[in-house]
């Protein structure tokens, strides 16, 4: 019996108490929104669709790498010389061409952190989030504006005028390579006639000092002639002074 009335007791206890809650919010005003007629003010810095204004892209690729789930693909194509792609909103010199820029919403965390390392600011945080399907590949949304011949065309060029600069390239070092060889032979020439005129200089010089040689035998030969003149011209005077003396001697006597 007293089961039976603790539990009647706790029974009505909690009617009352869902009943209470109920007749005091029976009053108050409504606080229901009547969506899609009406849409609540959402908070600042709310994290929801992204989106990229694709004008101002650079092709960094650093809110690609930045991405911790891969939900951002980018492909770039290299400007060729000719052509000008202008600047974006920020003053940022465009030297690529962003052929691709896919971003897959089925896979984004809404983390915000592909954001904040855009230099030209171009990827942020929309307030939609009114973007549901029934197929989940048209989540894949592409901000690049070029068509696939548009692409097509711009890689060609680029890759002529590679073909162009490689050219060029080869073309300067193989007359580098020609003018080196040419240098090298006249090296070559002119080393030659360095030795050949050593010898030429060796061989005048041998002729020389022969000739010298056979002067100088001749010299000498001519040097011991004259010696032998000289000393019979004085053995002779000294002979003529001597008779003299004598004859002079014999006078006095």
């Amino acid at each position: 019996m007293v089961k039976v009335l603790t539990d009647t007791y706790s029974t009505f206890k909690t009617i009352f108490t869902g009943m209470g809650v109920t007749w005091r919010h029976l009053f108050k005003k409504s606080v229901t929104v009547q969506y899609p007629d009406e849409r609540d003010v959402l908070p600042e810095r709310v994290r929801l669709k992204l989106d990229v204004n694709i004008d101002d892209c650079i092709g960094c690729r650093l809110c690609e790498r930045a991405c911790p789930v891969d939900c951002i693909t980018i492909g770039t194509t290299k400007s060729t010389e000719d052509d000008d792609l202008g600047e974006t909103s920020t003053g940022h010199k465009k030297k690529l061409w962003v052929d691709q820029f896919d971003i897959d919403l089925a896979k984004c965390c809404y983390c915000e952190l592909c954001v904040h390392p855009c230099p030209t600011e171009c990827i942020t945080m929309v307030e939609d989030y009114e973007y549901s399907v029934y197929d989940r590949d048209n989540l894949v949304y592409s901000f690049s504006d070029m068509t696939p011949e548009q692409i097509e065309e711009v890689q060609a060029k680029l890759a002529r005028e590679e073909e162009e600069k490689r050219k060029k390239k080869e073309e300067a070092r193989l007359a580098k390579k020609k003018k080196e060889e040419e240098k090298k032979a006249a090296e070559d020439d002119d080393s030659g006639s360095a030795e050949a005129k050593k010898s030429d200089d060796k061989g005048g010089d041998q002729g020389t000092t022969e000739a010298k040689k056979e002067a100088g035998t001749e010299g000498g030969g001519n040097v011991d002639s004259d010696k032998e003149a000289r000393k019979k011209e004085r053995e002779a005077r000294r002979a003529a002074r001597k008779a003299e003396r004598e004859a002079k001697k014999k006078s006095d006597e």
